[in-house]
């Protein structure tokens, strides 16, 4: 099956079928760059973007862009890179979607203040509110630029943002980035977490399975990944 075929073939397991709400396109995207195959986010435009008008074409390039922009915190900026400029290529002037949320309130103290709390529900409700509390309070004890970077940067202004992606699709296409790097611990957290954020057993198995079968096409190391029906969703430590 090549990376066409296999796109497409979850396309009809998406059970949300209005293309500027779908879930497929944002977790091919997740897995595309996570696997070191962004270039082949631009044939996943093409796919998703095909017979659409121009509005739903921006709605559905914005949705890829942030998919691959909150993937960045788990595999880095150069695969990052990899995925969004060829992209960035092939857009005519027309057709560039410059929504940007985060920098349209950078300086503004009162949402500053609603993005922190915002950042610290999401944690903690990934996590459980004692086991949130306790990892910030370690965090910030041990390595205070490491409570920036992790609990304030990535949380706060990144994660948690939802003008774009909701807190559900964050964590699945979380669960597919996560699916491909060879991380079983980190992925059972945000597989476990698209639950805990107010998703159903079916989003989580449909994140999954999209990011495993695009890593093992790419031959990732998927053997110690725990599946969605084998998780511990009671399980507030952080091993």
């Amino acid at each position: 099956m090549n990376i066409t075929e296999l796109i497409t073939s979850f396309r009809s397991r998406d059970e949300e079928q209005n293309i500027s709400k779908a879930r497929w396109y944002i977790l091919a995207a997740a897995a595309l760059a996570s696997v070191g195959a962004g270039d082949e986010i631009v044939r996943l435009y093409e796919i998703s973007t095909e017979d659409l008008d121009l509005e739903d074409k921006k709605i559905v390039q914005r949705r890829i862009k942030e998919s691959v922009l909150k993937g960045t915190v788990f595999y880095g900026v150069p695969r990052s890179a990899q995925a969004l400029l060829p992209l960035f290529k092939t857009l005519p002037e027309e057709e560039i979607d410059r929504f940007s949320p985060r920098m349209s309130y950078q300086g503004d103290a009162n949402e500053e203040q609603k993005r922190a709390e915002r950042g610290r529900v999401y944690f903690d409700k990934l996590w459980g509110a004692e086991a949130g509390q306790a990892n910030r309070d370690l965090i910030r004890n041990y390595f205070p630029d490491l409570y920036l970077l992790n609990l304030k940067m990535i949380y706060e202004w990144y994660l948690s943002e939802d003008a774009i992606l909701s807190d559900v699709e964050t964590q699945m296409c979380n669960s597919a980035a996560l699916s491909c790097l060879d991380s079983p611990v980190q992925a059972m957290w945000h597989t476990r977490g698209v639950i805990r954020l107010g998703g159903t057993l079916d989003d989580a198995r449909l994140a999954q399975d999209l990011g495993m079968k695009i890593a093992r096409a790419y031959g990732c190391i998927t053997d110690n990944i725990v599946m969605v029906d084998d998780l511990d969703f009671e399980n507030n430590t952080l091993s």
